[in-house]
């Protein structure tokens, strides 16, 4: 199994609007809707509040261009 966590140099996927959308949303759930503690939400997602927080405001930032 791959870790999830490792880098690539490779591209990412391309993307409809739609589905940034989705992410998007899928994204700000995760960071404002669940009540978790930041250690359980690192166990629960895997990724850290403030990583998973900016990679939302990434996605908000492409969806506004």
């Amino acid at each position: 199994m791959k870790n999830a966590k490792k880098s690539t140099s490779s591209p990412p996927p391309p993307f409809t609007r739609e589905e940034l959308v989705v992410i998007n949303n899928a994204l700000n759930e995760v960071c404002h809707a669940l009540d978790f503690s930041d250690d359980e939400f690192q166990t629960r997602i895997g990724y850290s509040r403030t990583f998973v927080q900016s990679l939302l405001r990434k996605v908000g930032k492409v969806l506004e261009r």
